[in-house]
């Protein structure tokens, strides 16, 4: 999926939540322009970005990444879920391709870890 696709889905998110370029951009801690180039796909997101992006708007980050369905933030009221132990059922599910993508996401969250500890 290329810049622009993902682009339109950031504006498209964006507006399905009722916020301005301006409000995103304060939300995100970056310049109008800057996310009207994320939008128009001139500009490069990073993964992180793209996570926070998603956060704010209420997506999931596969919302961004794939070029289908609306992914909105799934409503988990069964708190077994957020168990060890149900996170370990829920991975036993995935297959290996879910799998690597978990493990790079767990090696972002990680980085991200020691990178905001080290601004404290």
């Amino acid at each position: 999926m290329g810049f622009k696709e993902i682009g339109r889905k950031i504006q498209a998110a964006r507006e399905e939540r009722g916020m301005t370029q301006v409000d995103l951009a304060q939300a995100l801690g970056i310049t109008q322009a800057a996310l009207s180039n994320y939008e128009l796909g001139k500009r490069r997101l990073y993964l992180h970005q793209i996570e926070q992006i998603a956060g704010i708007l209420g997506k999931r980050l596969d919302y961004f990444m794939s070029g289908g369905v609306d992914a909105a933030l799934p409503q988990r009221p069964d708190r077994k879920k957020d168990s060890l132990e149900g996170i370990m059922e829920r991975i036993g599910s995935l297959d290996s391709r879910d799998i690597l993508s978990l493990c790079e996401f767990l090696d972002y969250l990680e980085w991200r870890r020691n990178h905001v500890s080290l601004k404290r």
